[in-house]
């Protein structure tokens, strides 16, 4: 794949959190978020005039409390919840995860290894501590869904999850795209997973670049080998957007540009 360019003033900036802004961990809730990234996504926010959103698996609230006191425009649940700027977070009818509870209960308890995650209209089963249930985790979602209306399965890394059927992080960027501070940019869209795949595809569809964290084949067409890297890069081009935009809006620097008329960030 070739090398990956900082990034430019005109970008639409998408990320993944998990297994792209910061490590996996065993369970969902030991993830760790390393100090300085509130600091670099603040500066990038600000810098791109408020096109940055954060595209997940989880919940918005939870994008929240990690990465508090930061509030982004974000898709959560792959798409199911929306919130562009600071608005309040926008969800689905809830798509009658309940009935299918009482069954996936019984199999967390039967197998401690295994995690159950409730969202707010979804919910996943974590099999990280134990990867050799695969077979059965899979057979026992495909069992709940058999008579279920309006969800399907998404499989990810160690991870099954149930959810509205229809949505993905595919969709969630396209309707960034089509508003404020994102449409006319070009998109570009960070992750790890294989649920990232539809967002790959969508910003290579409106000529952005996905970037995969990892290696696999993937939509993706350009590549690092793990989240720290990604972090890295986040950072050297907070830091060069930063000194880009004081060079431009000072006007004593005989080099700096006319400033182009500026939106205000979210």
């Amino acid at each position: 794949m070739p090398p990956l360019p900082l990034i430019e003033p005109n970008t639409a900036l998408f990320l993944d959190f998990d297994g792209t802004l910061a490590d996996l961990a065993p369970r969902p809730d030991l993830v760790q978020v390393e100090p300085q990234l509130v600091g670099t996504l603040r500066a990038l926010h600000t810098c791109l005039d408020g096109a940055l959103a954060i595209v997940s698996g989880r919940p918005v609230d939870e994008l929240d409390y990690f990465l508090q006191p930061l509030r982004l425009p974000a898709a959560g649940v792959h798409g199911a919840e929306f919130r562009h700027g600071a608005e309040s977070i926008v969800r689905p009818p809830a798509p009658g995860i309940g009935p299918l509870l009482p069954k996936l209960e019984a199999l967390v308890l039967k197998h401690p290894g295994l995690q159950l995650e409730r969202k707010s209209v979804a919910v996943a089963i974590h099999y990280r501590q134990v990867p050799e249930l695969e077979p059965l985790v899979r057979a026992a979602v495909a069992d709940v869904l058999r008579d279920a209306v309006g969800l399907d399965a998404l499989p990810g890394k160690m991870v099954i999850e149930i959810k509205p059927a229809g949505v993905d992080k595919g969709g969630a960027i396209a309707t960034f795209m089509r508003s404020a501070p994102f449409a006319g940019r070009m998109p570009l869209f960070a992750g790890d997973d294989v649920t990232d795949e539809a967002g790959f595809t969508v910003v290579r569809e409106l000529g952005g670049v996905g970037l995969l964290v990892g290696q696999r084949a993937t939509a993706a067409s350009v590549s690092v080998p793990a989240p720290a890297v990604l972090r890295e890069w986040l950072h050297r081009s907070a830091h060069a957007l930063t000194h880009l935009m004081a060079r431009r809006e000072d006007p004593s620097d005989p080099l700096s540009p006319p400033s182009p008329a500026r939106e205000k960030p979210l």
